[in-house]
């Protein structure tokens, strides 16, 4: 009798439990490889949650600042073609003066921005620099800049607004939109079905998008399996990218790549994302 008095409680107890519905779990894949080849993988949840469309380690998904590595293997192709310096003053690529303030004297180099040393700095997320706005007029903001460490003191600060003034820089040398050029020269040669946003990357890519979620709800990339409407960022005003110019918003296509918004690459949105 025991035994059933003990099962009954139990029993009773349970059903005072509040039942919840099961969570969906993060999505997480990992990959596994040696220099030879892939050895073995693992998936765990959606990849469009909605939809019940479950992640495959082939979907692409936001790299976040990873798309920083690729920025810079694209800007050392352009200074093997001699086309980009990495020590001479950067103001002579922009076509403007970028100084700190509080060092006017002292020039910046793309090696400084690419490394972190330039003094460039992060102030809440003006680095996602809305269509219709430019890299010039942000960087003429002091909360953009150190006041205490200036560029050649060797002080690393990592800041995601060094990017878009080299993804500006890239785009003034090539005479190309960044992504554009960043995708055949870059992204093409190493055989990745890859983007900066999705513009260049493959229909069948963006089908399978993985959707970035915040406590549950989507913020990212929730495509329906097409191109997104708007591919950059844009506060006010039409989407239309004849706004802005050539080398005057480097930030559009995400080359800095935080965690909301950047690269698309297929490693593999960037904000990218």
């Amino acid at each position: 009798m025991r035994g059933v008095a003990l099962a009954f409680l139990a029993l009773a107890g349970c059903a005072t439990v509040p039942l919840q519905a099961p969570e969906v779990p993060v999505s997480q894949v990992g990959v596994a490889f040696d220099r030879n080849e892939e050895v073995g993988s693992f998936v765990e949840g959606f990849a469009e949650p909605a939809a019940g469309r479950a992640v495959t380690p082939d979907d692409p998904v936001r790299v976040a600042s990873i798309s920083k590595l690729v920025v810079g293997i694209g800007v050392m192709k352009l200074v093997e073609q001699g086309k980009l310096d990495l020590d001479s003053d950067a103001s002579a690529y922009l076509g403007w003066k970028l100084r700190n303030p509080a060092y006017p004297n002292r020039p910046i180099t793309l090696r400084q921005l690419l490394s972190h040393t330039s003094s460039v700095r992060d102030h809440h997320d003006q680095y996602a620099i809305p269509l219709g706005d430019s890299v010039q007029s942000i960087m003429a903001a002091p909360t953009s800049w150190d006041p205490k460490h200036g560029p050649g003191d060797v002080f690393f600060k990592y800041s995601n607004l060094n990017f878009p003034i080299v993804a500006s820089i890239v785009e003034r040398v090539t005479g190309e939109r960044f992504d554009l050029w960043m995708r055949r020269e870059v992204i093409e040669p190493m055989k990745l079905d890859a983007c900066y946003n999705w513009p260049t990357c493959s229909d069948a890519k963006v089908a399978r998008a993985v959707v970035l979620t915040q406590d549950g709800k989507a913020v990212k990339d929730d495509l329906g399996g097409r191109q997104p409407d708007c591919p950059v960022y844009v506060e006010t005003g039409a989407c239309d990218l004849a706004r802005s110019k050539l080398g005057e918003n480097g930030a559009l296509f995400a080359p800095r790549a935080d965690c909301g918004s950047p690269c698309a690459i297929s490693l593999a949105s960037a904000e990218c994302c």
